[in-house]
């Protein structure tokens, strides 16, 4: 985190942080941190509630995603990331959900989202070549169905995919035509259920032969975890790491059901876990063994998944549910410092930069700037810590400025990059005006999820 006793003047030139003197006490108290870290989340600007995607287990969500009402990638983008902001949030891993256009003018899009906020973003290319409708069998699940829906789920759910080889020679051409300007590109796998073997080894064999990094879901449900057991008996986590896929350029995220020898082997390859609390606990996945994963030496930043807990996308509040939930009632307890100093892993993620993610002198200068004072009107002077203030007290309320690479990006406040008051009324508008879209969709979802009881009920995913 880069703590200094007292006040301080920090330069900044070039994008880095190039001096932190002492200097004289003023008026207004505010503390420095480093900018915070989002290393795993989708961008999707609505909170999924909002349009009937409600809280239940992942495997009956998944499908409600699609009554998202029909709002573009460019608003929906920039307003998750303009939250983001608001946040202290300096960097993020984007998984790209595709909205069924064209992903290069998706892409395209959110790209210009990012540079608009001012943001560091890894976009990370969806790629994906089985399971889509459920993990296993897709005739068996549509059998589930009445048969005058089973073409409609067919299209809604199952788009036509490209071969393993040209999926990777298309996140290649992405990354050639968009990346720079604080935009990095990274091959996504959605996860190994909904990836065939082909696909995972396409990957790993490119990340290996270009450097590029990888990010993608692991084990973040039960039904994943006993899907994972039927079809690789010698271990799923073993097999990735047969085919190379396993290396410091990746990044898992959930890992909510990793058992303690395969959090052990992520560990010994150098692979980073993104942990996503409020998203686990509100899609019925289960409690990431953050203190388990810790033991095991493994490199664990956090996520929001685009998922938290009360839809505010405050980071602070993940920290701190985390801090809470994932300490242990011993004499030697997860502290403040631990949870806050996870960002640098975030930054990993995101970047693969050993520069980005500190509070010093030659440091990237990212950095996000809370109102001090009104944090501790009530605290007694010097008895309580930075950090434990921080995790106590702190939310997106008290973030005043926000700088990316040198650039401000909040002053007092308020987004430089583009008009938030019109984007937001912006979305808004287009809500209420695409409702009829949620409304026609929800009887074929509630059926799909109808069919998924009955497909996961019968275990049908455990059969080859």
């Amino acid at each position: 985190m880069g703590q200094t006793s007292g006040p301080v003047t920090i330069a900044i030139a070039a994008g880095q942080i190039t001096s932190i003197t002492p200097a004289l006490r003023g008026q207004t108290a505010r503390l420095a941190l480093p900018a915070l870290v989002n290393a795993h989340d989708h961008g999707r600007g609505l909170a999924p509630f909002t349009f009937g995607a409600l809280d239940q287990s992942l495997e009956l969500w998944l499908p409600a995603l699609k009554q998202k009402p029909p709002i573009s990638v460019y608003s929906q983008t920039a307003l998750a990331l303009a939250k983001l902001a608001h946040s202290g949030v300096g960097s993020v891993v984007h998984c790209h959900n595709p909205s069924g256009g064209d992903l290069w003018a998706e892409t395209a899009a959110v790209c210009q989202a990012a540079r608009d906020v001012g943001l560091r973003l890894a976009f990370a290319v969806p790629m994906s070549d089985r399971n889509a409708l459920a993990y296993g069998d897709s005739q068996k699940l549509l059998a589930l169905l009445p048969e005058g829906d089973r073409h409609q789920v067919s299209q809604l759910w199952d788009p036509t995919t490209l071969s393993p080889q040209a999926q990777v020679e298309r996140a290649n051409q992405l990354a050639a035509a968009f990346a720079g300007d604080l935009i990095d590109f990274q091959y996504c796998p959605r996860g190994p259920q909904w990836c065939s073997n082909q696909l995972l080894e396409a990957i790993a064999a490119a990340s290996a032969d270009t450097g590029r990094p990888i990010h993608t879901h692991l084990l973040e449900s039960k039904r994943q975890r006993e899907w994972a057991d039927a079809h690789y008996p010698q271990g799923l986590v073993r097999y990735l790491d047969d085919i190379g896929f396993l290396s410091p350029l990746l990044t898992v995220a959930h890992g909510v059901w990793l058992r303690p020898d395969e959090q052990e082997l992520l560990a010994e390859r150098g692979v980073v876990v993104a942990v996503n609390t409020s998203s686990n606990l509100r899609l019925r996945s289960g409690i990431p063994p953050y203190q388990k994963m810790r033991a095991a030496g493994l490199a664990v930043a956090f996520g929001l998944d685009g998922l938290s807990l009360h839809g505010s996308e405050d980071f602070f509040e993940e920290l701190r549910l985390n801090y809470h939930l994932h300490a242990q009632a011993d004499l030697y307890p997860l502290t403040p410092m631990e949870m806050l100093e996870a960002h640098r892993h975030g930054a990993w993620a995101v970047t693969h930069r050993a520069d980005v993610g500190g509070l010093q002198v030659g440091q990237a200068a990212d950095i996000a700037v809370l109102d001090y004072g009104a944090m501790t009107p009530d605290v007694v002077p010097e008895v309580c810590p930075a950090p434990e203030l921080v995790l106590n007290r702190a939310s997106q309320h008290f973030v005043t400025d926000l700088w990316v690479n040198g650039r401000r990006v909040l002053k007092a406040g308020a987004l430089l990059g583009l008009d938030e008051a019109g984007l937001t009324a912006e979305v808004q508008a287009a809500t209420q005006s695409q409702s009829q879209h949620v409304y026609s969709l929800q009887p074929l979802v509630q059926r799909y999820q109808d069919a998924l009881r009955q497909f996961y009920g019968q275990r049908l995913h455990q059969q080859s």
